[in-house]
């Protein structure tokens, strides 16, 4: 399988997602991703939308291939958890400098669970999807 993340947190991000979503539903993805299916995708404050070609299938009568609109909102940590989290954060020099460096600290997930917060998403309750496919079950 080819790997969907040069980063931890990235490849954090995948395995979070492989915890809580359908195996089938991941691998279709990957495959509409590698297959250069996604015509194009923007990212904007908290939500990812994209244009997915979708597959021609006589047998269910699909002659043209369809275009789908995919939404993945991502529930934001609310204003007064960035001001804790940025308290503790910017208190230890260790990770003000890797983030001056513009990396992010591989053990700041443990250091903003003590308040009770999470960067990544941690469950499928972290996300609302959409998707304008026939499919009856919601993208993740």
């Amino acid at each position: 399988m080819a790997k969907f993340s040069r980063t931890w947190w990235g490849q954090r991000w995948i395995e979070s997602l492989e915890s809580f979503t359908d195996s089938g539903r991941l691998s279709r993805g990957r495959s509409y991703a590698s297959g250069g299916k996604i015509l194009e995708f923007k990212i904007t404050k908290g939500k990812i939308e994209a244009t997915v070609r979708g597959s021609v299938n006589p047998y269910f009568g699909v002659y043209k291939e369809p275009k789908y609109k995919t939404v993945i909102e991502v529930k934001p940590i609310p204003p007064d958890g960035w001001a804790k989290a940025i308290a503790r954060l910017s208190a230890k020099a260790s990770f003000v400098s890797k983030l001056l460096l513009g990396e992010i600290p591989s053990n700041v997930e443990e250091e903003l669970s003590k308040l009770n917060l999470h960067l990544l998403p941690a469950s499928r309750a972290d996300f609302k999807t959409s998707c304008s496919c026939p499919d009856s079950q919601q993208p993740l």
